[in-house]
């Protein structure tokens, strides 16, 4: 009788000792499959982060070129004025210069 006795604790041991390490196993694949479903989640993150930084990006260049395209058209026009202005004054020094030459030789 205390032979079974003891021969029933042992069993009972090595099946606590079995259902020990089951639990070990079991607890090591969740935390795996957690840093695994972890690392999927990180990554669609950063993917998503770096999506939305180039929409931003795109649309802070877009917005840029709004605001520079008129100033960029205004600093067109005043280059033209500037170059139609110097060709007027470039033609009033070539007849000047004309009627010098033509006072100095007297004919021309």
């Amino acid at each position: 009788m205390l032979v079974d006795m003891i021969k029933d604790i042992r069993v009972a041991e090595d099946q606590a000792e079995e259902a020990k390490r089951k639990a070990h196993a079991e607890a090591r694949k969740i935390v795996q499959e957690a840093e695994l479903k972890a690392s999927e989640v990180f990554q669609k993150s950063l993917a998503a982060a770096e999506a939305e930084g180039r929409d931003i990006v795109a649309a802070a260049e877009k917005e840029g070129q709004s605001l520079v395209a008129p100033i960029q058209q205004r600093a067109e026009q005043e280059i033209e004025k500037v170059i139609g202005a110097a060709r007027e004054k470039q033609e009033a020094a070539i007849t000047k210069v004309m009627e010098r030459i033509v006072k100095t030789y007297g004919h021309i």
